[in-house]
Formats: C-alpha cells, sequence, structure tokens
C-alpha cells in the first residue's frame, strides 16, 4: 500500500482489524475481532519499535516520506462494500491460497473494477516446496522435514501449517482465473529451480510425488494479470 500511496490514492482491505495509529479504541476493536493473542503481539511489536524500524527503512528505500497512516477497512472480500467500477486497480499479495472461496473473491474483484482497469494477483503455490506455510521451512531451521512434506503421505503428519490453506492446485487456478477473468495472462516464478529440480529427480526415481507435475511443484508464486474490457 505504501508503494502504490506514492502516486496513487490507496484503500486496503482485511478480514481482521489492522490498528495502526494510538487510539486505545482500535486495539479494543482488535482483541474483540481478533483475538487477544494477536492483540498482544501487535503492540508488543510496536512498543519493541519493530513497526518503525520497519517504516523508516521503506523510506529510506523509497527515497521519500511515508504517509502515517494508510485506510485498511475491516472487510469480507466475497462482500465488499464498494460500489461497481470503484477502482482502478486491484491488487492481491500472497492472500487468495488463504481464502476459502477464492471465486467468490475474483467475482468481487472484477465487480469493484472500472473498465480498462487491471489487477494482478498474486499467490503462493500449495504444491510449492514450501507451500505447507510450516513456519520451519521460512526460518531455515527445518529439523526432520524433507522436501515436499505435506504431499507425501508418510511425512504429512510432521507439518504444521500457519494459517488456513484452500490447497488448490496449478490447474485449478488455471481454470478459476479463466473462468472469472477471459484472457488472463499467467506468470509463473521458480525461485530454486536449479537446486530442486535434481533433487526432485531423486524422489521420482524412488517412486514419490507421482501424482504431481515438475511445473507445478517448481512453480513458487502463481501470479495472474488481468485488464477488464
Amino acid at each position: 500500500m505504501v508503494y502504490f500511496a506514492r502516486q496513487n490514492d490507496v484503500t486496503g482491505i482485511d478480514l481482521d482489524v489492522i490498528a495502526q495509529g494510538a487510539n486505545p479504541l482500535d486495539y479494543v476493536r482488535m482483541a474483540r475481532v481478533n483475538g487477544p493473542v494477536r492483540t498482544v503481539k501487535t503492540v508488543a511489536r510496536k512498543l519493541l519499535g519493530s513497526d518503525a524500524k520497519f517504516r523508516h527503512e521503506m523510506a529510506k528505500l523509497l527515497g521519500q516520506d511515508l504517509p502515517r497512516r494508510l485506510p485498511v477497512l475491516q472487510m469480507d472480500a466475497t462482500r465488499m462494500a464498494f460500489a461497481d467500477a470503484s477502482f482502478d486497480f486491484v491488487y492481491s499479495f500472497s492472500a487468495f491460497e488463504h481464502l476459502p472461496e477464492p471465486g467468490k473473491v475474483l467475482d468481487e474483484v472484477v465487480r469493484v473494477l472500472r473498465p480498462g482497469g487491471g489487477a494482478y494477483i498474486s499467490l503462493h503455490l500449495y504444491t510449492a516446496e514450501n507451500g505447507c506455510h510450516d513456519p520451519r521451512i521460512f526460518s531455515g531451521n527445518r529439523d526432520d522435514l524433507p522436501l515436499w512434506p505435506h504431499l507425501r503421505p508418510a511425512h504429512q503428519d510432521k507439518v504444521r501449517c500457519n494459517a488456513y490453506l484452500n490447497k488448490l492446485r496449478l490447474g485449478e487456478w488455471q481454470e478459476l482465473f479463466a473462468q472469472k477473468m477471459p484472457g488472463f495472462r499467467l506468470v509463473q516464478l521458480q525461485y530454486d529451480n536449479t537446486h530442486l529440480r535434481p533433487l526432485l529427480k531423486e524422489l521420482r526415481d524412488q517412486g514419490e510425488l507421482k501424482g504431481y507435475t515438475d511445473d507445478e511443484l517448481l512453480t513458487v508464486d502463481l501470479g495472474a494479470v488481468w485488464k477488464k474490457a
């Protein structure tokens, strides 16, 4: 939001309450909606100065002062409160894999876009090696987690996901985007291809991961680019 706000008016939405300022009522609402644990973590992060350090570094990278507060509205993405054709651009990053009903959200994205407006939906593919969202993989401390543990029945009980995942696969996302956004362009990003490809071959030689293509196992981020007619 901060990046886009350099040149544009922006509005964000989240199912949770996002408290940005010092108004204590925001944190009361956060505790009621998000739960006490999430609220305590947010308050601790702000008291420790983590948020301020992040903002300072972002301002340094962007070469300009950052706005004090940008509007983040509590809203269900399957039932947005915005009028039809409200926005020139809709952007989502690493959220769609966590949505129980991504098709309904895409319907809303199409609805709130103006004719000629664009959308970019980026998501973390479930079949990626780290698609299970186990924090140990992201931290580099895998313990005894093997590669693609969430897709291998013998190792699935070792996985500890940190969020809800709808588990849609590459083909299912392609079909969904084609249905909701005809003429969309697909972007596939593979970050660790050179390292993972020979390891994937070893697993295949052992009879593992037979039900998955190399394409969906090596793709990490999936993006859909679309312009509304």
